[in-house]
């Protein structure tokens, strides 16, 4: 039998169809295509225009391509009982082919949906030509690293995959066992991360029109529900620790509210996020995440309570009465005109944030209770200025002036 080559007209791979029937429906094992064997001549049928919503049509698949000496085919055959075992997906690796899909979130009748091919297939349309590589394994976590010839992909997307298991692991113990709060086996919390700034700049420019400013190394993306970073030597471990805990207190938050759009408070949300930026290195250098120790923001906030009249102190009547709106507004509006005042002042928010969260979780007594209350009131959309004050008043016996009064004194005899 002659060996017959068609070309995928999505990905131009070739594969061998020898004594394949025309007519037959495959899956491209490059792009996860459905095609369809032509006649004796012909190419690989695909449609007149390749549109997002024909994409969505085409399937689900698994983004990882065959690599190898020989050409393969696979023929479309049912969807498995169950998912594949999560693994790290790399090209030469193939995964079991997706169901195809007729559009985003409906899956063909007849078929089992799979959300990690979708998942997988959504970055590679996002970021066309990209070559990714998937790390799987680490529960309940996809995590998607940008191929790049200065780095091992497979090692660096499994050391990603450890940081992640540690502030995973590291708010289940802080956090999630103490508020009694479910493990996310419900859906896939997504980090990607890029493979230099470059890629990071052009992406922010695409989506938002504009580059960010370069301390910013890193973003948790609500509409996306996913961390978005770049590798680079010298990005700090603390950027995943921080987004990280931005990821889950929104997964939480979006079970509670059943995805209603709430306010949220600013110095809780950034302040859990500082708080898990913590961390320090065991004797076998492997990374120990320490909430509440982060010397970064420590100084910062000490200089300014030197100062005689603490003018650039910021009262908690204020800080716990922000939004994350707020303060973001009051941000973008200020780097049009003062950008170095407004800079200066938010990382005074930052630090304070840090500080009180801090305080609430380590200074003892009844503090804590105070936190843990105000963390259920936040994730369930009802937290306020209002409800906090209500909150220190029946479990600490103190209003907010009385309270900054001791957040001071613990805030200097911090070392």
């Amino acid at each position: 039998m002659s060996l017959r080559l068609v070309r995928c007209p999505y990905c131009a791979r070739r594969f061998n169809v020898s004594g394949v029937e025309p007519g037959t429906r495959l899956r491209c094992g490059g792009c996860t295509a459905i095609l369809t064997v032509p006649s004796t001549g012909r190419s690989v049928a695909a449609p007149r225009r390749l549109t997002r919503a024909r994409l969505l049509q085409i399937g689900a698949g698994s983004a990882a391509g065959l690599i190898a000496a020989v050409v393969l085919w696979l023929a479309l055959r049912p969807a498995p009982a169950a998912p594949a075992p999560l693994a790290i997906v790399d090209p030469g690796t193939p995964r079991p082919p997706a169901p195809p899909v007729e559009g985003p979130g409906e899956p063909t009748p007849g078929f089992i949906d799979d959300p990690v091919a979708r998942a997988t297939q959504s970055i590679y349309w996002e970021f066309p030509g990209s070559q990714f590589i998937f790390n799987l394994h680490t529960k309940p976590y996809l995590i998607a690293l940008e191929r790049s010839d200065r780095f091992i992909a497979k090692e660096l997307v499994e050391e990603y995959g450890r940081r992640m298991e540690t502030i995973h692991l590291a708010f289940r113990r802080e956090m999630g066992d103490a508020l009694a709060l479910p493990p996310v086996n419900d859906t896939l919390l997504k980090v990607v991360i890029l493979n230099s700034r470059e890629s990071f700049d052009r992406y922010c420019e695409k989506r938002d029109k504009r580059r960010m400013a370069p301390a910013i190394k890193g973003l948790y993306e609500y509409r996306e529900r996913r961390i978005l970073t770049y590798y680079d030597l010298s990005a700090p471990y603390e950027v995943l620790l921080h987004e990280g805990t931005h990821q889950l207190v929104h997964y939480y938050t979006l079970r509670e509210t059943e995805g209603r759009k709430i306010p949220t408070s600013y110095w809780f949300q950034e302040g859990l996020g500082t708080y898990f930026e913590g961390f320090r290195r065991g004797m076998d250098g492997e990374i120990v995440l320490d909430p509440g120790s982060n010397s970064q923001r420590l100084p910062t906030l000490k200089q300014i309570l030197l100062q005689q009249d603490r003018r650039e102190f910021i009262p908690l009547t204020m800080l716990v009465g922000m939004t994350v709106d707020e303060f973001w507004d009051w941000f973008e509006r200020g780097m049009m005109n003062e950008p170095a005042d407004v800079t200066r002042k938010a990382q005074l928010y930052y630090a304070e944030s840090w500080a009180f969260a801090h305080f609430l979780r380590q200074a003892g007594g009844n503090h804590r209770k105070v936190f843990d209350a105000y963390f259920r009131r936040e994730i369930a959309g009802t937290g306020s200025k209002a409800v906090f004050e209500e909150l220190v008043r029946s479990e600490l016996g103190l209003d907010l002036p009385q309270l900054e009064d001791q957040f001071v004194k613990y805030i200097q005899g911090l070392r």
